[in-house]
């Protein structure tokens, strides 16, 4: 139980250390910005942990006699109805996650919550308008390209495919084990907030997310279609490094 324990929750000291020393790494190279919400490099860090979290959990799985490819089976026969699955299931979880995040706005804002979204998810100007070399814009940009194929299968993996199985089957309780993965899921997520209401918001909607994902996957027993929902929704996170590349901020 201790690996399920593990796996669930060990990305986020793993993204505070990541994000500690690329912010380290930039103040070295002389840059100066406000920390620690780096707007386009949040795909940095999340892709340096993705890599560690793949060689452990690779170990783990090794240590008990699977792998990797057998939690995501991939089968090509079903490839096109996976795909649609994925696109189902990304409506299916973007309705609950949406209303979770216009409830919690209105808790803390009441009717006027759209006037305070700005502050909520953007913060101020100042966070984007720091200088960036144009090494750097491409050196983001590249890892923003790759960031999708791997952030989609890794949280996937571990928390759905290896932690949330080995949760039921040791409480013999479903939503024991689909709870706790997806408490870690939306812990992780925080990280990525401007704001102390950020964090509440993003806390509340990931973890819908990840119920829901959690649902999903004891329900289909399949691991494949919820990894091309992910990648979906991964692709909008990668874009923003391009972007500003392509602007030409400097």
């Amino acid at each position: 139980m201790k690996n399920a324990w593990l796996v669930s929750f060990i990305r986020f000291p793993m993204l505070i250390t990541v994000l500690l020393l690329l912010f380290l790494l930039l103040k070295i190279f002389g840059l100066s910005f406000q920390f620690p919400y780096l707007p386009e490099f949040s795909n940095v860090y999340f892709t340096v942990v993705n890599v560690l979290c793949f060689f452990l959990l690779h170990r783990l799985l090794k240590k008990e006699g699977r792998s990797i490819k057998d939690l995501i089976d991939f089968r090509i026969d079903r490839l096109i109805k996976d795909i649609l699955f994925g696109l189902l299931w990304l409506l299916f979880l973007y309705i609950p996650f949406a209303l979770t995040t216009m409830g919690i706005m209105f808790v803390m804002y009441g009717p006027d919550l759209f006037e305070h979204f700005q502050t909520v998810f953007a913060g101020n100007e100042e966070i984007f308008t720091f200088p960036r070399p144009h090494w750097l814009l491409w050196a983001t940009a590249c890892i923003s390209f790759v960031f999708p194929f791997l952030n989609a299968p890794i949280e996937e993996l571990m928390y759905r495919g290896y932690a949330q199985p080995l949760f039921i089957n040791h409480n013999k309780k479903v939503w024991i084990g689909i709870i706790i993965p997806s408490i870690g899921f939306a812990l992780q997520h925080i990280i990525l907030a401007v704001s102390l209401q950020g964090a509440i918001v993003y806390a509340a909607a990931f973890f819908v997310w990840g119920i829901g994902s959690g649902i999903i996957f004891h329900t289909q027993k399949r691991l494949f279609p919820l990894i091309v929902c992910h990648f979906f929704v991964n692709i909008a996170f990668a874009i923003l490094p391009l972007i500003f590349l392509i602007s030409g901020q400097p």
